[in-house]
């Protein structure tokens, strides 16, 4: 393959508490990227629960923990999945990246950048949570996606994500993706809930990228150790995340011409 010499669009998915589907979000994304064509890299940075490549049923017998060790290089851990997609799997349980800061992730992320320069799209599962250690690679990403389920908990734990980001002045990085919903309309409103208060107390809007509706064919596929692409490519779910890719996409071109 040839370098990618255009800028690499790095994606973050995020989330203020666990069980909210963030790391499904995340594989699937990746996948609907690598369908759309967009050479796709997906770094598993879910510290307290690596389970990229389990949700996609692959083998990884190393990780990015064997990468921050110096046991391995950055190549040596990429695990191919399917056609314009690759994964270097999460290291759970690992003491250097639970406590990683935000100057170490940076220098990780420049060096896969770096060593991986055919990638085009970069996703970065992160951990979710409030600690600064979990939000230390979302803070490399130049498009940070948050992903809230219409709950109490996930909604104060979604805001105080964007608070704290919005204290570091990258309000305008931040997208919140409704997961899990009955409706777009539905989700639509779950984001409008959120950003009343957002304007209430950041007096700073958020912005609103898409819904995902809820699926109980990914439910299923999850059990399975499957993901929706490429098998089931044209169902609503994966309808669904391939309109977000293409979103995503559209935004980041008119962002680069403006």
């Amino acid at each position: 393959m040839e370098a990618n010499t255009s800028e690499i669009t790095v994606i973050g998915i995020a989330s203020g508490k666990g069980g909210v589907g963030k790391s499904t979000v995340a594989v699937n994304l990746g996948l609907a990227f690598a369908k759309l064509g967009r050479r796709t890299l997906l770094l598993d940075a879910d510290l307290g629960l690596a389970n990229a490549q389990i949700l996609m049923g692959l083998d990884a017998p190393y990780d990015i923990g064997d990468v921050v060790s110096g046991r391995k290089n950055i190549r040596d851990v990429v695990v191919k999945g399917s056609e314009n997609f690759e994964l270097i799997p999460g290291a759970s349980g690992n003491a250097a990246l639970a406590n990683i800061s935000p100057i170490a992730a940076n220098n990780l992320i420049d060096s896969v950048k770096s060593e991986l320069n055919t990638v085009e799209v970069l996703i970065i599962d992160c951990a979710a949570g409030l600690a600064e250690s979990n939000l230390a690679f979302l803070d490399c990403c130049s498009m940070k996606i948050i992903v809230v389920q219409d709950e109490p908990a996930s909604i104060a734990d979604c805001y105080g994500v964007i608070k704290i980001e919005n204290k570091k002045g990258q309000m305008e990085d931040i997208f919140v993706l409704p997961n899990r919903v009955k409706s777009q309309t539905e989700g639509k409103a779950l984001f409008d809930k959120l950003n009343s208060v957002c304007m209430k107390f950041l007096e700073e809007p958020v912005n609103y990228i898409a819904s995902i509706l809820d699926s109980q064919l990914i439910a299923g596929l999850n059990r399975k150790r499957e993901s929706l692409f490429p098998n089931h490519a044209t169902t609503p779910p994966a309808k669904d995340f391939t309109t977000l890719a293409t979103k995503i996409t559209e935004l980041k071109s008119l962002n680069s011409v403006l």
